[in-house]
């Protein structure tokens, strides 16, 4: 019997860990959400050149976090809600404490937005092209993501934990 529950306690270790999932769970937008990781996944697989002439070697695939898809569900959902665009809230609160707030224990963290894109390409293309958000996409530093989305508004938050 002891052998039993040690093994049950060890598969449940091994099958189960906080806020990782190797994919968001089956809705429509996490669908969605799974195709800008999937997107996002393919670029950084591949290496780029952002806007600002900066060359990224190819970097780690990003693994889905779903605190940061709880902080970035929630932004993208006040901004809808309360008609704004801004990296910080109505509240005052940045994305790292927004990303704190859940639990999140960063070393690193990022946030990209974005507003009336149709698809996860076409948002993935855009950051792409932006000087700004384009080295977010390509941090080698960065290994988890969430992507939240209401309405028109997309929010991308990344971040590494301590080791």
């Amino acid at each position: 019997m002891k052998l039993l529950v040690a093994l049950l306690s060890f598969t449940f270790v091994f099958t189960w860990w906080p806020g990782k999932e190797a994919a968001p769970p089956s809705s429509k937008d996490a669908l969605e959400a799974r195709a800008v990781l999937d997107e996002v996944n393919a670029l950084r697989a591949s290496g780029c050149k952002c806007p600002d002439g900066k060359r990224f070697r190819p970097a780690p695939a990003l693994i889905w976090d779903t605190r940061l898809e709880k902080a970035a569900q929630e932004h993208a959902a006040d901004m809808s809600r309360e008609r704004y665009f801004s990296h910080t809230s109505l509240d005052g609160s940045s994305f790292s404490e927004r990303i704190s707030r859940t639990g999140y224990p960063w070393q690193f963290v990022g946030e990209n937005i974005a507003k009336g894109y149709p698809s996860a390409k076409a948002v993935v293309d855009a950051w792409r092209t932006s000087k700004d958000h384009c080295p977010n996409l390509m941090n080698p530093y960065f290994r988890d993501m969430g992507i939240g989305k209401a309405g028109a508004y997309w929010v991308q938050d990344l971040g590494t934990q301590p080791e």
